[in-house]
């Protein structure tokens, strides 16, 4: 539950676009992205864990702290977006390329997730964190570990996002975090975690909120109301899948 992914896709954006410009290639702007994705985590890995409180409060600041840096820099550029001119992005944009990258990544994250030591203490934590801790699961170590194989999976994010238009705005990224959960609600995935959490889930739900959020309008839906299907689609998808045996909502 990370609430800052969207400021953080459009703070990596705008560095990898200033820094290709400055440097002609998007590595430097990549590696930094990388640096700070990996502080990220630490911090809204471990501070919620720390400090005895909920993670999404941590993801919060973060968010607010990554927001008055994006209000800075583009203050200091003189424009509200920036494109890139010296080098060349149109790679990011072949279909093959988004494919076996998604490919990849799938990969990746199914493996960690079901074969390793990391996977395994992630759904135990995420079962039940008091029971995960009195075997021996160091917590703060594998929701840190979990932050920072999420946030690499958003620097990838970023770098596709910033490629497809070969530019960056101060609105870049926004409302990100919220298609993220909606996606993951579609798929049947868990927000608490726990033993049916499952990377199918998420690939599912991701390809239906893709569609969704792409079809409606092929098919002539007006895009004012592309926002209400998917927010009762949102709704209905909640109630059937989050009721608890007794009929109420889990709090």
């Amino acid at each position: 539950m990370d609430i800052s992914i969207g400021k953080q896709v459009g703070l990596y954006a705008t560095l990898i676009v200033v820094l290709g410009n400055r440097t002609g290639s998007l590595l430097p702007g990549i590696a930094l992205c990388l640096v700070i994705a990996v502080l990220i985590a630490v911090i809204n890995g471990a501070t919620g864990e720390l400090l005895h409180i909920h993670p999404i409060i941590a993801s919060l600041v973060v968010m607010m702290v990554l927001s008055g840096i994006s209000s800075i820099t583009y203050n200091n550029l003189g424009s509200r977006n920036v494109s890139l001119k010296t080098v060349n992005y149109r790679v990011f944009k072949q279909p093959w390329v988004m494919a076996l990258a998604l490919i990849i990544e799938i990969l990746v994250v199914a493996y960690l997730f079901n074969f390793t030591r990391i996977g395994k203490n992630a759904k135990a934590i995420g079962a039940n964190a008091l029971s995960a801790q009195q075997s021996g699961i160091n917590i703060v170590q594998y929701k840190v570990i979990s932050y920072i194989v999420m946030g690499i999976c958003v620097v990838a994010a970023s770098v596709f996002q910033m490629g497809f238009t070969g530019s960056s705005s101060d609105s870049t990224g926004t409302g990100f975090e919220m298609n993220v959960m909606v996606a993951l609600i579609l798929g049947g995935m868990p927000l608490s975690g726990g033993m049916r959490s499952r990377v199918s889930s998420a690939v599912a739900g991701a390809f239906t909120y893709s569609l969704l959020d792409v079809g409606l309008p092929i098919i002539g839906v007006d895009a004012d109301a592309v926002f209400l299907i998917k927010a009762i689609i949102f709704i209905a998808v909640v109630l059937i899948t989050c009721r608890k045996s007794s009929g109420t909502l889990p709090r």
